[in-house]
């Protein structure tokens, strides 16, 4: 029998699940934001998506629609948007949209930032499986409502 990394629950989650999961989640980013470094909290981050990465495993995907669709059935399982990723000579570009930025009042923006670190931990992880070299380096920023990742020089 097959574990699932994200099993389906039996009947779907009720709202006090959901709003229970969105109080938690902001309340995590708010502690690591405000308890420790910003560098420090940025790194703590991106671990976890580095973790969340390991769940999805793409070592040996030398497709970039292929790639793009295993990406986005992980993210879509999560009910975290899609992306759309595009390859050029000098990066790979990933825009990430439909994130949960509003789960719960945030008047800090900590949700926001901690979505920033955690997608820039995983696409890391997963362009290193794939073959990405120690002189490409992933950065991550807010382009309104799109996280946009580039993965490159």
């Amino acid at each position: 029998m097959k574990m699932q990394a994200f099993p389906q629950p039996r009947s779907g989650p009720s709202d006090n699940a959901v709003g229970g999961l969105a109080l938690l989640a902001i309340a995590t980013a708010s502690e690591v934001s405000e308890g420790i470094p910003e560098e420090q909290a940025h790194g703590f981050f991106l671990a976890i998506g580095r973790r969340m990465a390991a769940l999805e495993p793409l070592d040996g995907v030398n497709d970039a629609s292929v790639l793009c669709a295993r990406i986005n059935a992980f993210w879509q399982a999560l009910d975290w948007g899609e992306i759309e990723l595009a390859v050029g000579r000098e990066a790979i570009i990933v825009r990430h949209r439909d994130l949960p930025t509003e789960i719960a009042p945030d008047r800090a923006g900590h949700w926001a930032r901690m979505l920033l670190g955690v997608l820039e931990g995983a696409y890391d992880s997963w362009f290193r499986v794939l073959g990405s070299g120690p002189a490409l380096r992933t950065t991550a920023e807010w382009k309104g409502e799109t996280l946009e990742l580039r993965h490159g020089r």
